[in-house]
């Protein structure tokens, strides 16, 4: 597997080369460390506007440098690089032309080089990435367990096999959970049709329900021999809601989403339910990209 690591130097990225560090990684791994310089535009070239573009380009180098020896006991292989520009435009284009399996940065921070706030660097990063994203938050460690958001889509599917083919912990609890949106009871509803409406809508959720069993028992198959327990959740209510909430457990340490997709319940789609909890976890989130993934 390849690994791009995007640092700035921050809080959120040393952070994010802990995380990394404990991280699991299937043998032989590759990792590029990736510091974005980003250098103030001038027209005046002096010595002392040449001076400070150098400082700059040497401080991102060291910043990588220092990530990739922290982290160079994992892989097989390391290097750095230090590309200029604007830092979510780097790194989609590093991640493009290496080409990377993953890409791993922090959710926040202000570095010296480039600025990384989830709603513009990593958020932009996990939209438009040709490859998965892994969004580092906090402290949390992937061998408290894992939730992995199904919604009987092949993007879920693909995001709970790309999850059983890392060297798992045996211990690490996986618990799969999908939800189930009742359709809502109609205010103009006539009194006479109140019983009626409530027992349609208790049948869809009912069929709904048993679909989503289908899939979270088919996302389960590929962790056989993998990990010792796998946990099947249907849950009722907002698909946002009721995965955050879930994820909120004090022995989730990540949470897996697909990118996007249609499923039998709601629309996973990076922007609407996945976008959602990347936001707004405070866990550490994988967005897996394709069914190929």
């Amino acid at each position: 597997m390849r690994v791009l690591f995007a640092t700035d130097g921050s809080e959120d990225a040393r952070t994010a080369t802990a995380y990394l560090a404990r991280f699991p990684l299937p043998a032989g791994s590759r990792l590029r460390v990736v510091s974005v310089v980003s250098i103030p535009p001038s027209a005046l070239d002096v010595p002392t506007v040449r001076e400070l573009q150098a400082s700059l380009r040497e401080a991102a180098r060291q910043t990588a440098e220092a990530a990739r020896a922290a982290l160079a006991p994992r892989f097989a292989g390391t290097d750095v690089q230090v590309p200029e520009g604007d830092a979510r435009e780097a790194i989609l284009r590093v991640a493009a032309e290496w080409p990377a399996d993953l890409v791993v940065l922090g959710a926040r921070g202000l570095g010296a080089m480039a600025g990384f706030l989830l709603g513009s660097v990593s958020l932009g990063v996990a939209r438009h990435a040709p490859c998965s994203v892994l969004v580092v938050k906090g402290g949390t460690d992937v061998a408290r367990g894992v939730l992995v958001a199904i919604d009987g889509s092949e993007h879920a599917a693909a995001a709970a096999a790309f999850l059983a083919r890392l060297p798992l912990d045996p211990t690490v609890v996986v618990r799969l959970a999908g939800v189930v949106q009742s359709p809502r009871y109609p205010a103009t509803t006539p009194g006479f049709a109140a019983g009626i409406v409530r027992d349609a809508i208790a049948q869809i959720v009912k069929e709904r329900s048993t679909a989503l069993e289908q899939a979270l028992a088919k996302a389960a198959a590929p962790f056989s021999g993998v990990v010792k327990k796998v946990g099947r959740h249907v849950l009722v209510g907002h698909p946002v809601d009721a995965l955050i909430a879930t994820a909120a457990a004090s022995d989730v340490g990540l949470v897996v989403v697909g990118a996007r997709g249609l499923g039998t319940l709601e629309r996973m789609l990076l922007g609407s339910v996945s976008e959602a909890i990347l936001r707004h976890v405070d866990r550490s989130v994988l967005i897996v990209k394709g069914p190929a993934a």
